[in-house]
């Protein structure tokens, strides 16, 4: 009898050390999240992915096919328990309070409109699921890809999406255009963030190059009415050297926008002179 108690205790005391040794599991509310949580946690430390994980504009979709998926509502996260919630809108404004009231760490991927944005969320998401290492590599990978990419033209750029908008300063895709050497033609013109695409503009005074995002993806089509999509601007833009880029490069700010900067200064390498 003292010999099984005496192994019941080993046994419960290995358990117990297991669990102390565990990484911290987590659960991501929105494709955002979904993107850091797949590339820097072990897969057992992942309890759920959000609905949105393997669409299209989803980097890590065909990581993301073998976990659950889960609504960020409280009773459905609540239910499995998670130690840390990462997100970046998910749970709308009030998530920190709701997903933290049971006992969760929430962490909330901050904005980023520039690659070291990118590298500090980079750093608090893997601190979190403790993935100190796992996170400084990515980090080491994305700036030695920044370093290579050569910057051949200055040329100006333009973004161009279906939906009629383009972007400006403060955005990603600014730091990205800016990576790839060029220099982005909405800034130039002092605007900010996201504004509606100027026919006029466009017309009367094009860019050398155009950046066309997400006219490949499937949730796209409702855009078919926007001035993006008018005669006009549609010939314009085909008779100036472009490039489009698949959304999943460009829908969350991420260390993988590196490679939409790459896409952009080989094809201004190819069509410059």
């Amino acid at each position: 009898m003292i010999r099984r108690v005496s192994a019941l205790g080993f046994f419960l005391a290995l358990a117990v050390l297991k669990t102390a040794d565990a990484k911290p599991d987590a659960v991501s509310l929105d494709y955002c999240a979904d993107q850091y949580v797949l590339k820097l946690a072990d897969d057992e430390q992942i309890l759920a992915v959000s609905r949105g994980a393997n669409k299209d504009y989803s980097y890590m979709r065909i990581a993301a096919e073998k976990h659950s998926r889960v609504r960020p509502t409280r009773e459905e996260v609540f239910a499995l328990e998670p130690q840390i919630v990462i997100r970046q809108w998910g749970g709308g404004a009030n998530a920190e309070a709701a997903f933290s009231a049971f006992g969760a760490e929430v962490i909330t991927l901050r904005p980023a409109s520039s690659f070291d944005d990118v590298i500090d969320n980079i750093r608090m998401v893997a601190t979190a699921l403790e993935q100190t290492d796992r996170g400084e590599e990515v980090i080491k990978n994305l700036r030695a890809r920044l370093a290579l990419i050569e910057h051949e033209k200055n040329v100006s750029a333009l973004y161009v999406t279906p939906g009629g908008v383009t972007a400006g300063s403060g955005t990603m895709i600014d730091a990205i255009i800016a990576a790839a050497g060029a220099r982005n033609k909405t800034a130039e013109r002092g605007l900010h963030y996201y504004p509606p695409l100027s026919a006029e503009a466009l017309l009367l005074d094009p860019p050398e190059f155009i950046v066309a995002g997400f006219f490949q993806s499937r949730d796209e089509g409702i855009n078919h009415w926007s001035a993006a999509r008018h005669p006009a601007i549609t010939s314009t833009i085909e008779t100036i050297p472009h490039v489009s880029l698949s959304p999943d490069l460009i829908s969350c700010p991420a260390w993988f926008a590196v490679e939409a900067s790459e896409k952009i200064a080989d094809a201004i390498a190819e069509h410059s002179p």
